[in-house]
């Protein structure tokens, strides 16, 4: 049995996240944009369309 039917019985309501995909890094200037969006990602936060400052506190 797979993984996902296996966790689906577990688990009946879905659990994994909508729309994601995976993606491979094949060098390093994919390594260096990845690494770039991950580390400035909280510099972006009340830019983002699903931030809410009041969450916070």
């Amino acid at each position: 049995m797979n993984v996902s039917k296996k966790i689906h019985k577990t688990y009946p309501d879905k659990i994994w996240q909508r729309s994601y995909y995976d993606h491979i890094i094949r060098g390093e200037k994919d390594y260096q944009k990845i690494w770039e969006y991950i580390d400035t990602n909280v510099l972006r936060w009340d830019k983002d369309c699903f931030y809410n400052s009041e969450m916070e506190q």
